[in-house]
C-alpha cells in the first residue's frame, strides 16, 4: 500500500463495498481524487474508471436493484486487494508501453495490410530500371 497514509493511519480510498450475492462484490471508491469501481466475482477482481463501468453495466442497473443493507464501508481487507489491482494495473501499463506511432503511420501500416490481404504482395521490382 502507499506509504504515506500508512504513516498517518488514513485510508488512501473512500469509498464503499456493495454486496451483490455471495460472489459479487462492488466497490465505488475515490483513490487520490479519482473515482473507481472495483468489481470482485467469484474471487477474480477488475478495475473500472466508474464511466466505463456504468456504461458496460446498463447505466448501473445492478445498483438499482440492491438492498441498502448490502452497503458497508472498506474494510482494510479491501482496500488491500483494491490496491493490489491498481498496483497490478499499473506494472501491466508500464510492461506493454509502446512508443507513441503518429497516426499517420498507423494508417498507413493499416492500409499497406489492408491491400496485402486484397491483392496479394507487392510484385518485386526489377533492378534494372529499362527492364
Amino acid at each position: 500500500m502507499n506509504t504515506k497514509y500508512e504513516q498517518n493511519g488514513t485510508s488512501p480510498l473512500n469509498g464503499n463495498l456493495l454486496r451483490i450475492g455471495e460472489r459479487r462484490e462492488i466497490a465505488i471508491y475515490l483513490r487520490d481524487g479519482t473515482p473507481w469501481v472495483a468489481e470482485f466475482n467469484g474471487g477474480r477482481g477488475e478495475l473500472f474508471a466508474v464511466s466505463a463501468w456504468f456504461y458496460l453495466n446498463q447505466g448501473g442497473r445492478v445498483l438499482r436493484r440492491m438492498d441498502l443493507d448490502s452497503i458497508a464501508p472498506l474494510s482494510q481487507d479491501v482496500v488491500q486487494r483494491i490496491e493490489r489491482l491498481h498496483r497490478r494495473t499499473e506494472r501491466r501499463n508500464d510492461v506493454h508501453a509502446a512508443p507513441r506511432v503518429p497516426a499517420a503511420a498507423r494508417l498507413r501500416e493499416k492500409l499497406a495490410r489492408l491491400s496485402r490481404s486484397l491483392f496479394g504482395p507487392r510484385p518485386a521490382r526489377p533492378l534494372d530500371p529499362a527492364m
